[in-house]
């Protein structure tokens, strides 16, 4: 009998230590994945909702700025913005020569907030010689819809034929910049028309990472939430189809893409463009995430608008 009782001891000791990490451990540990897989794209696309974003309404300049809307696939109107350039003329009334044509930008922004909180960023890329055309995703700022990676690939399509039916503009005087998450709606739409023969004229990205898989196992380790992921956004795969110029950014500081990320994308990038340009990488050793000194900004866009606009006057 207490041979028996003894023998027993060690088991029972053994089961209420397997109860106890069962509860205390496996069960919150997969509780944070379950909810991790059905909230993620709550996580990954952080929207700020509003009922009304007008050119007006942030002191944007009539006729400067103007208001725009598009049709998407599906039957949703997206809202967003048209900013024409700063040029010589502008600022000297009493000149009356004809307004001369500039460069369009489409501006991919990142995954939060809404097209409002970028006046300053768009209005750096106005005064360096560049039109601006920007749509806030589904789902964001005055937009219907939720995002998803295959609606926003698509959306972005949209953005591009709207540039050049509604815009008139031609493939090789537009430039797509795409930050964060921006840059690999960017990249991947630079990889599709790059494979259709109509390439931008090139391709910037700031702060942009390989994958979002490779992103998110980087900030959770002790996690499997990259193989339970949805979207996948895996602009390292599609980056070797780029054709036109890349010219990349990022901090070394970043604690949201870190720059091994960018660093992994930049070394999927072709050698050099179609037309002879070598791709470009820009470390910014003191910043952190979509953080680019102005400075910095407008040296590397005189450089390329010099590379890929020869024929047109660089903004001072």
């Amino acid at each position: 009998m207490n041979s028996n009782t003894k023998l027993a001891r060690p088991r029972s000791w053994r089961a209420r230590l397997g109860r106890g990490l069962f509860i205390y451990a496996v069960v919150p540990y997969l509780a944070v994945v379950a909810v991790f897989t059905l909230l993620q794209r709550r996580l990954i696309y952080q929207p700020t909702h509003v009922s009304s974003l007008l050119t007006t309404e942030f002191g944007l300049p009539s006729p400067g700025a103007s208001d725009v809307t598009l049709t998407t696939n599906d039957g949703l109107t997206l809202h967003g913005w048209l900013l024409q350039a700063e040029r010589p003329l502008d600022r000297d009334p009493h000149l009356h020569a004809p307004r001369p044509l500039a460069p369009l930008l489409i501006y991919f922004p990142g995954n939060a907030r809404h097209r409002g909180r970028r006046v300053s960023d768009l209005k750096e890329f106005t005064r360096n010689g560049f039109d601006v055309l920007l749509f806030d995703y589904r789902g964001y700022g005055d937009n219907p819809g939720s995002p998803s990676e295959t609606a926003m690939q698509a959306d972005a399509r949209r953005v591009w034929e709207f540039a050049l039916d509604e815009l008139d503009a031609v493939p090789d005087g537009i430039v797509l910049y795409g930050e964060s998450l921006g840059g690999a709606v960017a990249t991947q739409l630079a990889a599709d028309l790059c494979e259709h023969s109509t390439p931008p004229v090139a391709l910037i990205t700031n702060a942009t990472f390989a994958s979002l898989s490779g992103t998110v196992a980087w900030h959770y380790p002790w996690f499997p939430f990259r193989y339970m992921l949805w979207d996948h956004w895996a602009s390292v795969e599609r980056m070797p189809q780029v054709t036109c110029p890349v010219l990349m950014f990022h901090g070394a500081k970043d604690e949201i893409v870190p720059l091994s990320q960018g660093r992994e994308l930049y070394a999927a990038a072709p050698g050099q463009s179609a037309s002879g340009c070598a791709k470009r990488f820009v470390e910014l050793p003191s910043c952190g995430h979509n953080d680019i000194p102005i400075t910095t900004l407008r040296d590397e866009l005189h450089a390329l608008q010099r590379a890929v606009f020869p024929a047109s006057p660089v903004a001072d």
